[in-house]
């Protein structure tokens, strides 16, 4: 990511299109249905505690710790999800992009070091 997020909307937002590129490119990537699965559903249950919270602002603290448990949960699930991504594909493949993530650039090539020329002893 090279933003960083600021509120719950940039969180789903980016969580969201997280999943979106997975789902596309669901041929190339092995099984994560587990982890899309768990990342669906705390976006889900972040979507309606977001909407309760704008329906009544009543009884928010409870809303509001639970929301930021979910906050931790999705924020490890996405950590997950994007190592296991890059562990499939490699960390300089560009399609990393596709899910917000950096790949490295080019290795650098070595310095060329060449041996010091010995010198013949005298006869």
């Amino acid at each position: 990511m090279a933003t960083r997020n600021r509120s719950f909307a940039d969180y789903l937002t980016a969580w969201t299109r997280l999943m979106q590129s997975i789902e596309e490119n669901q041929p190339i990537l092995p099984d994560l249905t587990f982890l899309t699965m768990t990342l669906q559903g705390l976006i889900n249950e972040l979507t309606v505690i977001t909407a309760r919270q704008d329906a009544h602002r009543a009884g928010m603290q409870a809303d509001t710790q639970r929301l930021n448990e979910l906050m931790v949960r999705g924020r490890d699930t996405v950590l997950q999800l994007r190592g296991v991504i890059v562990s499939h594909l490699g960390p300089r493949n560009p399609k990393l992009a596709e899910f917000r993530v950096r790949p490295l650039g080019k290795p650098r090539a070595l310095p060329q070091v060449t041996p010091d020329p010995v010198e013949a002893p005298a006869a």
